[in-house]
């Protein structure tokens, strides 16, 4: 893949104002040649800059923006079509991602669109098919691939210091959405395991790959999930959590176990247990994920390059395995999940 490179500032437009907005906003503040040239929401009092209310599952601090030189727009229709927009950042429900997309990449802009891709395996495919044919950069933000923690699990997984990985639980949970008024309307959001459980699904596949079977179930009340992900030769993979009472708060987790050592992300912190019985805190860099998440992606833009580190065709296959898990969800049979991805 060979697109346009860029040595000047960069200018973005973002579409929707909401709380992933809002995060990806303060990410591209701290790039001096990110210019935010245009922002797209219906509310008069986002395009103010003036995002204080937006809610969220996790504590980013509300903030105001100098949008004064920023073109603002009540139509995503209208900012794609911009001839002076390098990029167009997508922070919409997720119904609405393949449909803006696939405009921006039409229109000769690179995109960065929130997770998930979408909410079916063909609008997945035409997402891809745009980014080909028009020759731009497609990434989905899926963020833990950029987060501190899952970073030192990817290095835990991979390098295999500690031997081969046996075993690994992966927990997410969270109240029902109810500060946002689409997250819990299925139609828009395709509920928790699309949304939600979407993180842990990618970590699986980005360390271990596709696996032969699954087997799914609920976990309560809520729209939760149970699931084991089946590897002929191992590991064990398990996925747990989902969107419960309204008010619970968020918690994510995860336990890997290799042949000499267990690698943990607990609410104290990462935490690693050897043979010997020693357990101690493993120091984590003071990164933020989206930032580093937001600072990839750019750099893909300014070089001109594929981003390898998160590629759309691998948020493509993630959407694929999340809406399998779904359907087994309904029966608790396990299935073979080469009958579903291709």
């Amino acid at each position: 893949m060979s697109v346009p490179a860029y040595n000047a500032v960069v200018k973005i437009g973002i579409v929707g104002l909401g709380f992933m907005g809002a995060v990806h906003l303060s990410a591209y503040a701290k790039i001096p040649d990110a210019e935010i040239d245009a922002v797209c929401a219906h509310d008069e009092r986002l395009l103010s800059g003036d995002l204080t209310g937006v809610g969220g599952n996790i504590e980013r601090g509300a903030a105001k923006y100098d949008f004064s030189a920023a073109k603002k727009f009540q139509s995503w229709r209208e900012m794609v079509l911009q001839p002076d927009l390098d990029i167009v950042d997508i922070c919409l429900p997720t119904d609405l991602h393949p449909a803006v997309a696939i405009a921006a990449m039409t229109a000769g802009k690179h995109v960065l669109c929130e997770k998930p891709m979408a909410l079916t395996t063909s609008d997945c495919d035409r997402m891809l098919a745009a980014a080909s044919e028009s020759r731009r950069i497609l990434m989905i933000g899926h963020v833990l691939r950029f987060w501190p923690e899952y970073r030192a699990l990817h290095d835990f997984a991979t390098r295999q210091e500690h031997g081969r990985i046996l075993s690994t639980t992966f927990v997410r949970r969270a109240g029902l959405p109810d500060w946002s008024k689409w997250l819990p309307v299925e139609a828009r959001s395709g509920g928790a395991i699309i949304d939600l459980l979407l993180h842990d699904i990618d970590q699986a596949l980005l360390l271990f790959g596709l696996p032969e079977k699954v087997i799914a179930r609920q976990l309560g009340e809520g729209d939760t999930l149970s699931a084991s992900l089946i590897y002929p030769n191992g590991p064990e993979v398990r996925i747990q959590g989902g969107w419960f009472l309204p008010g619970s708060p968020l918690v994510m987790s995860f336990q890997a176990r290799a042949e000499r050592a267990e690698l943990e992300l607990t609410p104290d912190g990462l935490m690693l247990s050897d043979q010997s019985g020693t357990r101690k805190k493993i120091a984590i860099p003071e990164a933020d994920g989206y930032d580093a998440e937001i600072a990839y992606f750019l750099d893909c833009v300014r070089e001109g390059k594929p981003p390898e580190r998160c590629l759309p065709q691998d948020s493509a296959r993630t959407l694929k395995l999340a809406l399998l898990l779904k359907q087994a969800r309904t029966t608790g049979d396990q299935v073979k999940v080469d009958e579903w991805i291709a």
